[in-house]
């Protein structure tokens, strides 16, 4: 391939065993953050090379060892346009707000969600948001995935923006999970200590991994209902994908979960995974910060088809046992 152009990025790929005479595509696809629509207009500007060659069509086979380098020109800036969006805003003041992020909704622009983002309904509800993240990341500190439901911290200046992340990595933000999972864990209630990382042959998958990064969850058993559980689970790292790697670490993987779980859910057409609760010291004010996040629709209709009956009066104090017990 020729010398990198500016502004682009190589990533160059080994082809193993289990890829042996399958599309490159496809290949391509299971090892990187783009679809096979892009994938095709790299191969098309020959962007794409296969064992030094460039690659011909998107269809072509590749074998096993067979190394794969792949340009990948920097993405065009976003300009964020303002959407009116329903936003259930959970605490504000002049320095945060707390919102409860529906699910379905992508936190910040990407491939095939370029304005139907939730910044995109943050800069339309909140005038003024720290862009300490970017500007395609208005207020947001910390994430949560596109089908995950729950508390998200929005920052409003970038000093508080700076105070959320310190906190994040001091580990004061303690955040607490409802989630369904197929099984029963056992035991009932304890820790998950195991390290997390890219899954050595899915690409876009975490996994848990010899040489990855440390992971902790502490999780509780809160109601089982065979053949499922309903699980509060607090994450002390914050690893990409964590519960939900975790949960399936311990054969326990979240309902409706179709990466790392079962493809598909008679309840649910997401993970049944939602931030419950959230609890931290205000980064101004010398108080702390406590919210509830309202189940959405989709999960109380799961949580009353599998026969869980849990009041929130209970729920809040059951996270609030789990988020303040030591690590």
């Amino acid at each position: 391939m020729s010398q990198l152009r500016k502004g682009h990025t190589r990533q160059i790929l080994k082809v193993p065993e289990e890829w042996h005479k399958k599309r490159l595509d496809l290949f391509l696809e299971s090892q990187l953050e783009l679809t096979r629509s892009q994938i095709k207009k790299l191969i098309d500007k020959k962007l794409v090379s296969v064992e030094k060659n460039p690659a011909l069509k998107a269809g072509q086979k590749v074998e096993k060892g067979f190394l794969v380098e792949v340009e990948i020109p920097q993405p065009e800036p976003v300009e964020l346009i303002p959407k009116e969006m329903e936003l259930q805003v959970l605490y504000e003041d002049d320095s945060i707000a707390v919102i409860n992020k529906p699910p379905g909704i992508p936190i910040h622009p990407a491939p095939g969600h370029s304005q139907d983002t939730l910044a995109n309904a943050l800069i339309a509800r909140f005038p003024l948001l720290s862009t300490l993240g970017g500007k395609e990341r208005p207020g947001i500190v910390h994430r949560l995935d596109k089908d995950t439901s729950g508390a998200l911290i929005i920052a409003k200046t970038e000093e508080v923006h700076r105070i959320i992340s310190e906190m994040l990595k001091q580990r004061r933000i303690s955040k607490v999970y409802l989630c369904v999972c197929h099984g029963v864990p056992n035991p009932l209630e304890g820790r998950i200590e195991a390290p997390i990382g890219r899954h050595p042959v899915e690409r876009k998958k975490m996994a848990v991994v010899p040489k990855g990064r440390d992971a902790l969850t502490l999780y509780r058993t809160i109601s089982v209902s065979e053949p499922y559980s309903l699980v509060l689970a607090r994450i002390i790292t914050g690893r990409t994908h964590q519960i939900r790697v975790h949960m399936h670490h311990i054969k326990c993987p979240i309902v409706g979960d179709a990466v790392y779980g079962k493809k598909t859910s008679d309840f649910i057409n997401r993970q049944a995974l939602h931030a419950l609760y959230i609890r931290f010291p205000h980064p101004i004010e010398e108080k702390e910060v406590e919210v509830f996040a309202p189940i959405p629709e989709d999960m109380n209709n799961l949580l009353n088809a599998l026969n869980f009956r849990l009041k929130e009066d209970k729920l809040k104090e059951l996270a609030f046992q789990l988020s303040s017990k030591p690590i």
